[in-house]
């Protein structure tokens, strides 16, 4: 999937066209960005990966992901700067990123 990015007045965004040929545009805050500090990062390469190559190739998935890019800026804006969200959050993530792993899915950088 290849995103270009551009800045709107709020912020960056991508935009790119996934496997599926279909078109998203999506703000570069995320949760996991905003979790582990960066979004070139082992842990958030992994979930980029399952975005793309799980998530993207069912009807479920793609639902979740279009939620996900509705609601993640929103909790980000709102809580991304307390401890106790980043706490949680990283708790979730890395029991889930772990799994990923032994699932086969690399932690290698990840060009999308």
């Amino acid at each position: 999937m290849a995103y270009h990015r551009y800045k709107h007045g709020s912020g960056s965004y991508y935009r790119g066209r996934s496997r599926s040929g279909r078109y998203y545009t999506r703000k570069g805050c995320y949760v996991a960005t905003c979790v582990y500090g960066s979004y070139d990062c082992p842990e958030v390469w992994t979930l980029r990966r399952f975005r793309d190559y799980s998530l993207e190739n069912n009807l479920f998935g793609r639902g979740f992901i279009r939620l996900y890019y509705m609601v993640s800026p929103i909790l980000v804006r709102w809580f991304g700067n307390t401890k106790w969200f980043k706490v949680i959050c990283r708790n979730f993530l890395d029991k889930f990123v772990n799994r990923l792993q032994e699932k086969g899915y690399s932690s290698k950088p990840y060009c999308d």
